[in-house]
């Protein structure tokens, strides 16, 4: 039971690290100029803009660990306690509308696969663990691959409900996969850079 909680905390360490990185990758920055130093009103400005950017760092960070923590914790029940994976009860606990709950349920399928492939796989990091997991490059580009595919298709699902509230939606959407698939494609080479 020890060594599941560990690789539970590995995987949540990586993911949350992950999240973090996406965050600064998607949130644009603001950025400090010579201005900003020589007119002190301008330069309260840019600490009010960086307090955004951190704050929205963080709130991201903390949204998009809500569903990967959600699909951990069913995948070391899964494991420890021998039920059934249910992807479709997660996607009834997310908060998405419930016409994009079916591809919801899809991206939780993908995800349970995967972490109970990571806390059954031996190691005692998370290159470890997607090494022993996946075997190969090639696998674990084809997992990278998938989770792409279904996380778009809900991304496409939900972006007609969300441009009503929310300005330049697609922009958002189309930065977030992106930098998503840019930085799975960077952890597949260093993870098997050997």
């Amino acid at each position: 039971m020890s060594d599941l909680l560990e690789k539970k905390r590995i995987i949540l360490d990586h993911e949350a690290r992950f999240a973090v990185i996406l965050a600064l990758k998607v949130i644009e920055k603001p950025k400090l100029n010579v201005w900003m130093i020589l007119v002190p009103i301008i330069f309260v400005y840019y600490f009010y803009q960086l307090q955004r950017f951190s704050t929205g760092k963080k709130t991201f960070s903390e949204h998009y660990m809500i569903a990967i923590n959600r699909a951990v914790n069913e995948a070391a029940a899964v494991i420890a306690e021998g039920k059934t994976p249910d992807p479709a009860a997660l996607a009834g606990q997310s908060d998405v509308p419930e016409l994009v709950r079916d591809r919801q349920s899809k991206v939780y399928h993908v995800l349970l696969e995967h972490y109970i492939d990571l806390l059954k796989a031996e190691g005692d990091d998370f290159d470890s663990l997607i090494r022993t997991a996946y075997g190969s490059r090639t696998n674990y580009l084809l997992y990278c691959n998938r989770i792409n595919q279904v996380e778009k298709a809900r991304n496409k699902a939900l972006i007609p409900l969300m441009e009503q509230n929310t300005e330049g939606v697609d922009e958002i959407i189309e930065k977030l996969e992106n930098h998503s698939e840019t930085l799975r494609r960077e952890m597949v080479d260093r993870i098997f850079s050997y």
